[in-house]
């Protein structure tokens, strides 16, 4: 089934969470010497307009990027604004990066990124927002197979980006099997999953259980941040996200804990939003 398009949801609050993790452990990357692996499993198109039939029919920036248009930043969370910025260079924001996008900014001339995706319309449009970057390979097949064929990468460094669509109960499970092969590959490879909070019992239940085998599956260390713009039981459908980090950044928590009161308090929609770090060693 391939009907999921992430326009719809482009640079909503659950994009700013998981866009400036990516930010952050991109970075954190870049301060070894040695080249890195970007993959990631889920591409999408790459770079969103705001203004398009799909963004538009459902604003969903309005809760998200929008509130941090042109507003000063903690410096935490500056070098993710300087690439929407970048993208914006005039007083609108039209464009929205995706997680490729963001983490290619972070690249290096020695790193190398590979992107899945198998939408055909998205697979065009990422193709097109990449042509003749050397550094950027893009393959049309099913992100879950082509990671196992990755690792371990010739560089025995990576940063793994996992962030399926979730329409299908079987993706919750698809994950914890695809880390769990991931790390019996490349043990030390940086794991990030995206996954949602659904006002949903059977939703919510299958995001819980994938994060505790996610953690069940005993990797170096393991971060779960959530940060949610209302309450759970205030607003159906997607009211907050989380990421699930296997082998973390060392700073990264203490980085989240400093950026993300502000983001509550300007995507926050009622006063239940909020925030966990949770982090815990092997």
């Amino acid at each position: 089934m391939l009907s999921y398009r992430h326009g719809f949801h482009a640079g909503n609050h659950a994009d700013v969470l998981k866009h400036w993790l990516c930010v952050l452990t991109a970075n954190y990357m870049t301060n070894k010497d040695k080249p890195f692996y970007y993959i990631d499993t889920h591409s999408a198109a790459g770079v969103y307009s705001l203004n398009d039939h799909l963004a538009s029919k459902t604003n969903e920036s309005a809760n998200g990027i929008q509130t941090l248009w042109g507003e000063k930043v903690p410096k935490v969370l500056k070098s993710y604004m300087d690439v929407v910025n970048q993208l914006n260079p005039g007083e609108r924001l039209r464009l929205y990066p995706g997680s490729p996008y963001f983490v290619r900014q972070c690249l290096r001339e020695n790193d190398r990124a590979k992107l899945f995706e198998l939408h055909p319309q998205d697979f065009q449009l990422l193709r097109k927002n990449f042509t003749n970057d050397k550094i950027v390979s893009i393959e049309k097949s099913d992100g879950f197979a082509g990671l196992k064929a990755l690792l371990p990468p010739p560089t025995k460094r990576a940063m793994v980006v996992i962030d399926p669509p979730y329409e299908q109960a079987k993706e919750y499970q698809q994950v914890v099997q695809a880390l769990q092969q991931a790390l019996k590959r490349f043990a030390t490879g940086v794991y990030v999953v995206w996954y949602p909070l659904i006002n949903r019992n059977d939703k919510q239940k299958m995001s819980e259980s994938m994060v505790r085998k996610l953690k069940n599956l005993k990797p170096k260390s393991f971060l779960d941040v959530r940060m949610w713009i209302s309450g759970s039981d205030e607003e159906q459908g997607m009211y907050g996200s989380g990421l699930a980090v296997l082998n973390p950044p060392w700073n990264l928590e203490q980085q989240l804990n400093e950026g993300l009161p502000f983001l509550i308090e300007k995507m926050g929609i009622t006063d239940k939003a909020g925030f966990s770090v949770e982090y815990e060693e092997a």
